[in-house]
C-alpha cells in the first residue's frame, strides 16, 4: 500500500524533479562507491606505514639491547628503551630471552592484540639471544584516514551538485517538449487544432502528436458520421411514428369492427348458428382479440425506447407490492406462494422495471402446473466480472416445467413462444430483455426440463440521487416499514 502511495507521489513530480532525484541518487551511489573503495585502500597503505615504522623503531631497539640482553643488564636494556620512548604511538614492548622469557616489561600502555605487532630478533654476533615485541598504535593511521574521508565527502558533494546542477540542464529539453505537448493537447481539448502539426526536438513526442493528429481526423471524420446516422436516425425514427400511428389507427379499426360484429353474432345468432359455425364465429372473434393484444404490445415495444424516464431510487420491494395487487387475480386462481426476500432499492426507471418483474412474475404463474406453485423473488450483491463494478443479482425462480437448454436464448428473440396460448403474444421476455440491457444489465436463465425454471438479471449500483421525476418518485419510498408490510403481504 505504501509503495503504491509512494509511486502515485512520484508520478505527480515534474521532469526537472525526477531528473534531478535520479542523478543525485546515482552520483551519490557513485561517490559513496568510490569513496569506499579510496577508504579502504588508504587504511591499507597507513596501515603499512605503521607496521614498517615500528619494524624499524623494533630492529634499531635489537641492535642496541644485544648486550645488555646478553650479559641480563636490566638497567642497560631501560637505557635504550628510553631511547625509541618520545614516539608516542609505541605502546606496548617487551624483551625476550633466547628462550621466550620475559625479562624486560618496560610497559603496556594497551593490549597487545588491539594493537600493530611487530617482531625483531636480537643477535650477538651470529648468535640469536631475544627478542623485541613492539606494539604500535594507531592515531595518525586514524587522523590521516579521517582526513580522507572529509577531503572525499567535500568532492563527492560538489560531484552532487555538479551532475544536479547538469540534469537541470539535461532535462530542459524534454521540459519544453513536453509544455508543447501539453499545450497541443489543450489547444485538440479545445477545438483550436484544425490543421496544426506538432514540431518537437524529441522523435518520440512528434510520435506522440502525431498519433493526436490523427485521431483528431478520427474523431472529426467520425463526427461527421455521427451527424449523418443522427439525421438519418431522426428520419428512420419519424417514419417509426408515422408506422405507429397507422398502426393504432388504421388497423385497429377494422379489427374493432371485426370483433364488435363477431360478438353480436355471439349473443343475437347463436341460437340461430349450428355448432361449427358457432365454432366459427369463436375462432373470428378469437383472433381478432389476439390481434388487438398483439398490436398493443407491438406499440409497447416501439415506444420502449421512446418513454425512457430518468432513472431515480426505486424501492424493490415496494414496487413489487403493486405488482402483486395488479396479479392478485391469478396468484389467487393457481394458489401461487409467492415468496419476496428483501429488496435493495436501485436506480432505474419505475415504470419499466415494473414491466420486468410484471413479465417474469406473470410467466412464472402462467406456465406452472405444479400442484403447489412457487415463485421466490431474491437479492445478491455481487461484482461485474467485466468492469469489477458493484451490482445487484436479482432471481425469479419457480418450480413450474421447466426450459429445455436449446430454447435458452431463444426464449428472449420476439413472437417466440414454447407453447400456443390465447392471452401470450411472445413479446414479454424480449421487452424484460430491452428494459435490462438499457439498465446497464445483463439477463439469462437457468432451468431443468421438469423441475422449474429461474431468470436472473442484474442492476449496476450506482449512487442514489433523488430526481424530479414525479413517477419514479411515486413508485419509490421504501422505508424499513414498507419492506416489513410487503414480507406480511406476498
Amino acid at each position: 500500500m505504501r509503495g503504491a502511495t509512494r509511486a502515485r507521489m512520484v508520478s505527480k513530480y515534474n521532469v526537472k524533479v525526477q531528473y534531478a532525484a535520479w542523478m543525485a541518487t546515482m552520483t551519490l551511489a557513485t561517490v559513496v562507491v568510490m569513496t569506499a573503495a579510496h577508504l579502504w585502500r588508504e587504511l591499507d597503505e597507513q596501515q603499512q606505514m605503521t607496521r614498517r615504522r615500528g619494524e624499524i623503531a623494533a630492529q634499531t631497539l635489537a641492535k642496541s639491547v644485544a648486550s645488555a640482553v646478553a650479559s641480563n643488564d636490566i638497567s642497560a636494556m631501560a637505557r635504550s628503551v628510553e631511547l625509541i620512548d618520545p614516539d608516542k604511538e609505541i605502546l606496548f614492548v617487551r624483551i625476550l630471552d633466547g628462550n621466550d622469557r620475559e625479562i624486560f616489561p618496560k610497559y603496556h600502555q594497551a593490549r597487545a592484540d588491539t594493537l600493530i605487532a611487530v617482531k625483531a630478533p636480537v643477535t650477538d654476533g651470529s648468535r640469536t639471544v631475544g627478542t623485541v615485541e613492539l606494539g604500535m598504535g594507531q592515531a595518525s593511521m586514524s587522523r590521516a584516514v579521517m582526513h580522507s574521508m572529509f577531503v572525499d565527502l567535500l568532492i563527492g558533494l560538489a560531484v552532487v551538485i555538479a551532475s544536479v546542477g547538469a540534469s537541470f540542464l539535461a532535462s530542459a529539453p524534454v521540459r519544453d517538449s513536453l509544455k508543447e505537448l501539453l499545450g497541443f493537447v489543450k489547444r485538440v481539448d479545445a477545438g483550436e487544432s484544425h490543421g496544426e502539426r506538432l514540431q518537437s526536438d524529441l522523435a518520440e513526442v512528434n510520435d506522440v502528436g502525431q498519433l493526436l493528429n490523427e485521431l483528431v481526423k478520427g474523431v472529426e471524420d467520425a463526427q461527421v458520421k455521427l451527424v449523418r446516422a443522427q439525421k438519418q436516425l431522426k428520419t428512420a425514427q419519424k417514419e417509426m411514428d408515422e408506422y405507429t400511428h397507422v398502426i393504432s389507427h388504421d388497423l385497429k379499426e377494422p379489427l374493432r369492427g371485426i370483433e364488435a360484429f363477431s360478438k353480436f353474432l355471439v349473443d343475437d345468432y347463436r341460437d340461430k348458428l349450428d355448432e361449427e359455425g358457432r365454432h366459427r364465429v369463436d375462432v373470428i372473434r378469437n383472433s381478432a382479440l389476439r390481434m388487438q393484444r398483439l398490436i398493443n404490445d407491438l406499440l409497447r415495444f416501439s415506444r420502449l425506447g421512446q418513454q425512457r424516464s430518468p432513472f431515480a431510487p426505486v424501492g424493490l420491494n415496494t414496487m413489487l407490492m403493486h405488482v402483486r395487487l395488479n396479479l392478485q387475480y391469478a396468484i389467487d386462481a393457481k394458489k401461487v406462494d409467492l415468496h419476496v426476500d428483501k429488496l435493495p432499492t436501485a436506480m432505474c426507471d419505475a415504470t419499466a422495471m415494473t414491466e420486468v418483474f410484471h413479465n417474469l412474475i406473470s410467466n412464472a404463474i402462467k406456465y406452472n402446473e405444479n400442484p403447489h406453485p412457487l415463485v421466490e423473488i431474491g437479492c445478491e450483491e455481487k461484482v461485474d466480472p467485466a468492469t469489477a463494478a458493484g451490482e445487484y443479482t436479482i432471481h425469479v425462480r419457480d418450480n413450474g416445467m421447466g426450459i429445455k437448454p436449446e430454447y435458452f436464448e431463444k426464449i428472449f428473440q420476439i413472437f417466440q413462444r414454447l407453447q400456443r396460448d390465447d392471452e401470450g403474444t411472445g413479446i414479454g421476455l424480449t421487452i424484460v430483455k430491452r428494459v435490462i440491457e438499457w439498465h446497464g444489465g445483463r439477463i439469462w436463465v437457468e432451468s431443468e426440463f421438469g423441475k422449474g425454471t429461474t431468470f436472473y438479471f442484474t442492476l449496476p449500483k450506482r449512487e442514489l440521487k433523488e430526481t424530479q421525476n414525479a413517477t419514479a418518485r411515486d413508485a419509490t419510498g421504501t422505508t424499513t416499514n414498507g419492506r416489513a408490510e410487503l414480507a406480511r403481504t406476498v
